[in-house]
């Protein structure tokens, strides 16, 4: 009976460890999505305008000027190479993933990254910038 009751133990502390790291894996993982793709657009949850965007994708414009309505964030835009509004564009618009940007680019992965990362950083700075130029 004492082996049992052990062998129970043992095994919900398992499962509960289990859980506790997963769980901790999970957070990890959303924080680092999170981190990584701060720029998202609104998306309406509702199913007529999903069920729209999947039978009309032409509807949705895609560049993603054409979705900015901030003039500051605009300019900010404006001011990104070629490459990076285009690889914005794929990322924010699209919703294409690193890998996906890279086959139709026919660059590697970790430069479409580079690139995503210096635009989203340019971007923060220059509005940044702007907003305390003009704040002061």
């Amino acid at each position: 009976m004492k082996t049992d009751n052990d062998l129970n133990r043992r095994f919900i502390t398992y499962m509960a460890n289990l859980i506790y790291y997963n769980s901790i894996n999970y957070d990890k993982k959303r924080r680092m999505k999170d981190s990584r793709f701060q720029l998202t657009l609104d998306t309406d949850e509702k199913i007529d305008s999903a069920l729209l965007a999947v039978f009309d994708s032409e509807s949705v414009p895609p560049n993603l000027k054409d979705h900015i309505a901030d003039h500051s964030l605009y300019q900010a835009y404006e001011s990104l190479s070629a490459q990076q509004q285009q690889i914005l564009s794929f990322a924010y618009v699209l919703g294409l993933n690193d890998n996906e940007i890279a086959r139709i680019l026919g660059v590697s992965q970790q430069n479409v990254s580079k690139h995503r990362l210096k635009a989203l950083t340019k971007l923060r700075n220059l509005i940044t910038e702007g907003m305390n130029y003009d704040g002061g």
